[in-house]
């Protein structure tokens, strides 16, 4: 397993400050992509809807620190190897049903990476082959929905979620 790079935000520090504790705001460019719904409706929000059924998607998440505030732009880190399970966990989103937003995809993000999109009332199952983990889901313009789900996996284990909007 040493030779995998599988991807962690467990340790990842305020570039300002040095705190670990923060706010997820997004993925890079969310801010712009919401000005387009704003601004276009629904047609736009069709046309942002499409370009995020791409699964495994890499990009900067921005955060804010809890600490000072200060708003930055990181990837995931490569998980130490202490930080690596024998057995994957195998984790289950379920989005619960809801008249608001109901006809667009929501973007499921694992460590910081974008793992797939799950509609509403559906699931979404992945496995994680790391110990410590963040879940956090996102608009179609890629702006986070408040609140992440973070857990310690155990090798071979399950971890069930529930979200409408945000974690249950």
């Amino acid at each position: 397993m040493a030779d995998n790079n599988y991807p962690s935000v467990d340790g990842l520090k305020c570039p300002q400050c040095g705190k670990t504790e923060f706010k997820i705001l997004g993925t890079k460019g969310s801010l712009a992509k919401a000005g387009v719904t704003v601004a276009f409706g629904a047609i736009a929000n069709m046309a942002l809807d499409s370009q995020s059924k791409k699964d495994f998607e890499l990009k900067p998440v921005r955060y804010q620190c809890l600490g000072c505030k200060n708003k930055f732009e990181a990837e995931p880190l490569v998980a130490p190897e202490e930080d690596l399970l024998e057995e994957p966990c195998r984790i289950t989103l379920n989005r619960l049903k809801s008249a608001v937003g109901m006809a667009v995809t929501q973007q499921v993000y694992l460590n910081g990476v974008k793992i797939g999109n799950v509609k509403n009332g559906e699931d979404i199952t992945f496995q994680t082959f790391t110990k410590h983990n963040t879940v956090f889901v996102t608009d179609q313009a890629g702006i986070a929905f408040p609140g992440a789900h973070t857990f310690i996996a155990e090798p071979g284990g399950t971890e069930d979620i529930q979200f409408k909007r945000k974690f249950l």
